[in-house]
């Protein structure tokens, strides 16, 4: 390693207690270009670290064995109060299997007495390159941290200044995400809530997000549609910032478009999550495909959104941190959502286990702020008909579902919405989807606003039965027919009970005495 410039004049802390050889490894030193300061004890070299300020050295350089303090509580002091500092032990040859116990401790790097001035040089080069470096690495971290700690301010101002009645949640992994979320106000009664989610955890990912947004309100301002927005962006990524020699930048992105005056809802997806619209009953279904469009950044093509009616009820998009960790729980994204929007409640334990960023968003829909209550979704999901046999583990989803969410739930309570979700669900995938794959029961369930009331709606795409549905279990009841206990309790246990379609949509309500949710 080549000794450094003179421009830059590294300086060295160096310690021992032998004056002769301090002496002489001082002029070694200097002579390699580098600043000298000398201590005779541990005492003296920290002495000196304290009023000349750890960030003006570059090196310290010890001797192990010294009165007083050794130079390894020399070493455990400095990574206390600043770990980027390098230091080289130095001891004699019978001494070094003590030195290779070290290796546990970062930033020490040891030289065997009698030194040289080339293995000298060697040994303060490295440990200087790696001071540098970690310097380095601390002050990007503190600029991640404080781009991080505005990116969340940024966050949750701009969201309840522009759009106060939207609910959000969000946490990240890294001290900045590349989960990020905006409103755009534009002309013609309209307004856009924008999500993205940049690709991997490093800070070009929370730069290229914000880019993205800071590029969409430029153009939407300007009267660009939104299609047009993610088409510029797909092509800048692909054209300038993916090549041959770089790692490949993506964006998933959509974009929810509300027009007040026809009272539509457009969105654009290119690989997010699909948002999610849930009815004054609290039934939620998914608002498009699965992904949509694929990430931005990825292939060329053009990015058309989907037109769908703006019904009262609530609307959700979350980033697929949510998603992933709903997956690990094995719970229902909604459940999760509502559990994480509920201020009330700490969320810190339970996203500890996240491996992503996570955002969530929910508001209700214009209609929808007519209707106070309007019921909140927790469970959405559409089971095969083959799943007939896997019924226990669609009963431990709901329970760990609905428990998350309503953490003070009476147990009998639960047990009996169980059971009669269970019923529903074993009527509706034997007879009304056959044991088909390819046929699903639907599976709703939703809370009211203030945790009084719990309902469950079973919808399968059978013909339904041809028999009157409250005669017939009326007759099971008192003939008491064992096979259809299911059927009888459904009737008897729920507050309410809506049998439509000749049996192929089924809604429950039971009532719950909220504590404190």
């Amino acid at each position: 390693m080549a000794a450094p410039t003179s421009s830059e004049r590294p300086h060295v802390l160096l310690v021992d207690d032998d004056r002769v050889f301090r002496t002489l490894v001082g002029s070694l030193l200097n002579r390699c270009n580098y600043l000298v300061t000398t201590a005779e004890t541990a005492a003296e070299a920290w002495q000196s670290l304290q009023s000349k300020g750890f960030g003006n050295f570059d090196v310290v350089v010890s001797d192990y064995w010294m009165p007083g303090q050794t130079g390894l509580d020399l070493l455990k002091s400095i990574q206390l109060k600043d770990s980027t500092l390098s230091v080289v032990l130095m001891t004699a040859d019978s001494e070094k299997k003590i030195l290779e116990k070290l290796i546990q401790y970062g930033g020490c790097g040891f030289l065997q007495k009698p030194v040289t001035k080339y293995t000298l040089r060697d040994a303060v080069e490295r440990a200087r390159e790696r001071t540098k470096w970690m310097r380095h690495l601390q002050t990007t971290a503190n600029e991640a941290t404080t781009l991080g700690e505005n990116q969340r301010t940024l966050l949750h101002r701009q969201l309840s200044l522009t759009w106060p009645e939207i609910e959000f949640f969000f946490t990240s992994k890294s001290q900045a995400s590349g989960d990020f979320v905006s409103s755009i106000t534009l002309q013609d009664n309209q307004r856009i809530l924008l999500a993205s989610d940049g690709s991997g955890h490093e800070l070009s990912s929370a730069f290229q997000s914000n880019y993205f947004h800071g590029l969409a309100r430029g153009m939407l301002v300007k009267g660009a549609p939104i299609n047009e927005v993610f088409d510029y962006f797909n092509e800048a990524l692909l054209q300038e910032w993916n090549n041959e020699n770089t790692v490949g930048h993506s964006v998933a992105a959509c974009a929810v478009q509300f027009d007040y005056e026809n009272q539509t809802l457009s969105v654009l997806n290119a690989g997010f999550p699909c948002p999610v619209a849930s009815d004054l009953n609290g039934f939620a279904r998914p608002l498009g495909g699965e992904i949509g469009s694929p990430p931005l950044g990825w292939f060329s093509g053009a990015n058309e959104p989907e037109l769908h009616s703006m019904s009262p009820g609530r609307l959700y998009l979350w980033t697929d941190g949510l998603g992933d960790l709903a997956e690990s729980l094995d719970i229902d994204p909604l459940a999760l959502a509502d559990r994480l929007l509920n201020k009330s409640r700490p969320a810190s334990t339970l996203v500890a286990t996240a491996r992503d960023d996570i955002a969530v968003m929910r508001l209700k829909t214009p209609k929808a702020t007519d209707y106070d209550d309007s019921s909140v979704p927790l469970i959405s999901v559409d089971i095969p008909g083959d799943q007939f046999e896997e019924i226990d583990k669609w009963q431990s989803y709901c329970e760990r579902s609905i428990r998350i969410a309503i953490e003070d739930i009476d147990a009998d309570l639960l047990s009996e919405i169980l059971v009669c979700t269970r019923e529903g669900l074993i009527n509706a995938l034997k007879h009304g989807c056959e044991g088909f794959a390819d046929r699903k029961t639907s599976l709703k369930v939703a809370r009211s606003v203030d945790f009084s009331e719990i309902k469950v709606l079973i919808e399968d795409p059978g013909l339904g039965h041809d028999f009157n549905w409250e005669t017939h279990a009326t007759e099971a009841a008192e003939n008491l027919i064992p096979e259809h206990r299911g059927l009888i309790m459904m009737q008897a246990i729920p507050q309410r009970i809506d049998i439509s379609d000749n049996g192929s949509r089924v809604q429950m309500a039971f009532t719950h005495n909220p504590s404190a949710n």
